[in-house]
């Protein structure tokens, strides 16, 4: 095995998906919260941008922080979709918490 392939595992490692979208204008909007809380944020598109239907794995945008800020990030977002919720903005059926959500 390659050096290089370690060293990028071992990066995928230190990241984890906090949340998953279907659009890079929704992730964006995730992503900027959680800067404004100082959480460090990278977002993984795997839109597939030729055919005019998103499907499968190729209609999601992940948004991922650092494993140490993970439980953080979190709980961040569960307080925004809490808020969300209660402000009738959003349906419990549209919050979706990344891989790791029951």
């Amino acid at each position: 095995m390659s050096d290089y392939s370690e060293t990028e595992d071992t990066a995928d490692d230190a990241w984890e998906i906090v949340r998953t979208v279907g659009t890079d204008e929704e992730a964006a909007l995730v992503a900027g919260f959680l800067r404004s809380r100082d959480i460090t944020v990278e977002i993984e598109s795997l839109l597939f941008h030729q055919e005019p239907v998103t499907f499968g794995r190729l209609g999601e945008v992940r948004i991922r922080v650092p494993a140490e800020e993970a439980d953080r990030a979190l709980e961040l977002l569960d307080e925004l979709d809490e808020a969300a919720l209660d402000e009738g903005e959003i349906d419990e059926g549209e919050i979706d918490e990344g891989e790791g959500a029951p």
